[in-house]
C-alpha cells in the first residue's frame, strides 16, 4: 500500500475550517510571495486562485525566464500555412497549434428522455451529490463525474463507490427525491457564486470536504475526538488511509498510516507558531485580568 498522500498535501481539513474568502487570499497571497505575482510573467489569470483549477508546475516560470516557453495573447488567426496571428498583431510560425479546450460527455446509450432528465446544462449533470439521479435513486449510480478542484480523483471516485456499494447493501438510504432535488439545487447555486463561469468547470467540488461529506453517509468520517493522538495528521495532513479508521470497510492499519504521512513542513511550523500566539495572549488576557482583581 502506497504510504503517500493521493490528495492535495495542503488542501486540509484545518485550512478549511477558515472561511474559503479567507483561504482564498492566502493561497494567493503565498503564491505571490514564494513566485511572484503571474502578471510579472506575462500571465494573467481571468480569476484568483481557488475558482478554477490551478496550473501545478514547478518549472513553468524557469522556463518563461530561460525563454524555452513564449507567453502569447489570444489567437486571432490561423495561416496562410503554419503562420499564427495574434491579437496584438504579432505572428509567428509553428509546427502545431494544440486546443486544449476540454471535452463535453454524454450517455448516448441511454434513451433521449434519459438524457434530458440527466443534463441541464452543457456538462451539466442533474446529480445528488454528483452520483444519484433523483429519478432513478442508487439503482443507477454515476462514479467518477467529479472534479477535484485540486489533487487526484482517486479518492472522491473511491468514496462514491463505497457510497452506492452500503445502499446496495442497505446499509444506508438516499433521501426522497425531493430531498435530493432541494441539494442539487442549493449546490448548484454556490458552485456558481464560487467557481469561474465555464463549461469545463460544472462538476468542481474541494476533495477533502466533498469525501468527508460521503464518509459521513456511510459512517466512515473520522473521528477526531475518537482519535485524539491522530488529531494533528487528521487537520493537517491528507491520506486516502483517514477514510479506513472506522465504519464499514476500516482498516487495521490505517492508523499507523495515518501517523506515518506527515503533514508539510509549512504547516506543521505555521500551525506551532499560531498555537504560541494563542497562548501568549490567553496568558496576557488573564494576567490584566488577575492585576485588576488584586
Amino acid at each position: 500500500v502506497s504510504t503517500q498522500s493521493t490528495g492535495d498535501h495542503y488542501a486540509t481539513r484545518g485550512l478549511y475550517m477558515l472561511p474559503l474568502t479567507v483561504v482564498e487570499k492566502i493561497v494567493q497571497t503565498l503564491m505571490c510571495i514564494l513566485l511572484g505575482p503571474p502578471k510579472q510573467w506575462g500571465v494573467y489569470p481571468v480569476t484568483s486562485i481557488l475558482r478554477s483549477q490551478p496550473t501545478v508546475s514547478h518549472t513553468l516560470y524557469h522556463h518563461i525566464q530561460h525563454g524555452n516557453i513564449d507567453i502569447k495573447p489570444d489567437i486571432s488567426s490561423l495561416g496562410p500555412g503554419k503562420k499564427v496571428t495574434f491579437s496584438d498583431g504579432s505572428f509567428a510560425w509553428y509546427e502545431a497549434v494544440i486546443l486544449a479546450t476540454g471535452y463535453t460527455f454524454g450517455f448516448p446509450f441511454l434513451t433521449k428522455s434519459d438524457q434530458e432528465h440527466l443534463f441541464t446544462g452543457v456538462n451539466e449533470l442533474n446529480l445528488f451529490k454528483n452520483v444519484f439521479s433523483p429519478k432513478y435513486g442508487h439503482s443507477l449510480s454515476f462514479i467518477g463525474f467529479v472534479e477535484p478542484s485540486s489533487g487526484g480523483l482517486v479518492t472522491m471516485s473511491e468514496m462514491q463507490a463505497r457510497w452506492a456499494a452500503e445502499l446496495i447493501m442497505g446499509t444506508c438510504l438516499l433521501p426522497t427525491p425531493t430531498q435530493m432535488q432541494n441539494s442539487i439545487n442549493q449546490d448548484r447555486c454556490w458552485e456558481r457564486n464560487w467557481y469561474y463561469n465555464s463549461k469545463r468547470l460544472t462538476m468542481q467540488k474541494i476533495p477533502i470536504l466533498y469525501n468527508d461529506e460521503l464518509a459521513a453517509l456511510i459512517g466512515c468520517k473520522p473521528n477526531i475526538r475518537k482519535h485524539p493522538t491522530l488529531a494533528w495528521n487528521l487537520l493537517l495532513s491528507v491520506s486516502a488511509f483517514h477514510w479506513r479508521l472506522d465504519g464499514p470497510d476500516a482498516w487495521s492499519g490505517a492508523e499507523e498510516m495515518v501517523k506515518r504521512i506527515k503533514p508539510p513542513p509549512f504547516y506543521h511550523y505555521s500551525a506551532l507558531f499560531f498555537i504560541t500566539l494563542i497562548l501568549f495572549a490567553v496568558l496576557g488576557i488573564l494576567k490584566l485580568f488577575l492585576m485588576q482583581l488584586f
